[in-house]
């Protein structure tokens, strides 16, 4: 059979297309138009060559690293292996002279390096593109880098006290305080609780002689966003972070573990707003008793102390007189009147321990969510000034607050008679 010589024609360049194919004939290389410009950097945040401008084209799919090495030959990286895609245009990244974190010999420091300026030297970079068919490239040049400013945004002197707190305003390790020294002004520092979920809670830095950013001492003091209103983070173990990074973009980083226990946003109510009093009309020395039940509306245990419940106050003596002082933190019940010379002058604990209370430590606290009656007198033993005068009840958070709904509770309108 005759072959013509159109169809040999047409074989040889089908032959020819294919060994084309399989031979990338025609195809662009991975990595061109590779540049870095310019090739002596300054960085010192002077503004004046602080950064080297990286371009490259990348014309398939592929995975770009860059690294650098020193006189030496040791290597430093700046862009760990990641996936680019083909793109018409260039890529661009800006270098500053600064690489991952590394540490120098015989170097020991408080914090971890997580970048870090190159000293002074002459580089070799080098670009490298791989694809997934095992396709690669390699482009390397020289880079200087002269003046750079290579002290460290260290953090010395991290401490967090207590390192385990609850924040629940009962008076009791409410807070915990981060303190800190920095090596040197910086562009930001940051502190931050993170829990095994990986959310972040912002500590806010306090107002010191040390201005932001500045070089020298600083402190942060963390109270679980409570006093803002705010339900803290639940009880557990965290881990509280502090990072600073400067101007140049170097960046370390410390970290303590932090303890939450007994955490919530305290709310206890007289239920209902509801008060049972023994009577609206006295004689010199009887007593005008109350009964009203607390409860506790959240998932924190509720700090309180004495006098206990069913304690008789004389109208003449007050909580200090029967040898209790205000404490931070604790809840009471308490009943002031019109003609008081302080506020709320008798006061009664919101249980009774063994009974409703239950013991933390040398404390006693009312259980989340629980109720507790509470019963008390006050013996009138003298005519007031105003009479007849209204006597009420609150529910205290002594040094914190009283809601507006336990303030002035069920006032009870009230004469009193001399014999």
């Amino acid at each position: 059979m005759k072959i013509s010589q159109r169809m040999r024609t047409h074989f040889v360049w089908v032959i020819l297309f294919a060994l084309c194919i399989l031979s990338g004939c025609g195809q662009k290389p991975l990595l061109q138009d590779v540049s870095v410009v310019p090739d002596t950097i300054t960085p010192n945040a002077d503004g004046q060559t602080d950064l080297a401008r990286i371009t490259f084209t990348l014309n398939r799919n592929a995975i770009i690293s860059i690294k650098l090495l020193d006189s030496s030959g040791q290597a430093y990286i700046f862009r760990a292996p990641r996936s680019l895609s083909l793109n018409d245009k260039p890529y661009t990244v800006y270098f500053g002279g600064v690489v991952d974190g590394f540490s120098l010999p015989d170097e020991a420091n408080d914090f971890t390096i997580v970048k870090r300026m190159l000293p002074d030297d002459v580089y070799t970079w080098e670009i490298r593109a791989e694809t997934e068919a095992g396709e690669s490239a390699v482009i390397t040049g020289t880079l200087t880098i002269q003046n750079a400013d290579t002290s460290l945004p260290g953090i010395r002197g991290f401490t967090v006290s207590p390192t385990a707190f609850s924040p629940n305003q009962d008076g009791i390790d409410d807070r915990t305080r981060i303190n800190l020294t920095l090596d040197k002004d910086v562009e930001s520092l940051r502190v931050y609780l993170e829990g095994v979920d990986r959310t972040s809670h912002a500590i806010p830095e306090d107002e010191q002689a040390t201005p932001i950013n500045a070089k020298g001492w600083h402190t942060f003091d963390y109270d679980g966003g409570i006093d803002a209103g705010a339900e803290p983070p639940p009880d557990g173990i965290y881990t509280v972070f502090a990072e600073a990074q400067d101007k140049m973009g170097q960046h370390v980083i410390v970290s303590k573990t932090l303890e939450i226990v007994n955490a919530g946003l305290p709310r206890a109510y007289i239920l209902n707003g509801e008060v049972k009093y023994s009577a609206t009309s006295l004689v010199i020395s009887e007593t005008l008793c109350f009964t009203l039940t607390v409860e506790n509306d959240s998932a924190t245990y509720l700090r309180t102390t004495g006098p206990w419940p069913n304690t008789t106050y004389r109208s003449d003596q007050n909580f200090n007189t029967l040898g209790w002082s205000e404490e931070s933190g604790v809840f009471r019940v308490a009943m002031n009147f019109d003609t008081s010379l302080s506020d709320y002058p008798f006061r009664w604990g919101i249980g009774k321990p063994d009974g409703d209370l239950v013991q933390i430590g040398e404390n006693w606290y009312l259980p989340p969510n629980a109720r507790s009656q509470v019963t008390g007198c006050v013996q009138i033993v003298k005519a007031p000034v105003r009479n007849p005068l209204y006597y009420w009840m609150g529910l205290i958070h002594e040094d914190v607050g009283i809601a507006s709904v336990n303030n002035r509770v069920d006032p009870n309108f009230v004469t009193i008679w001399e014999p």
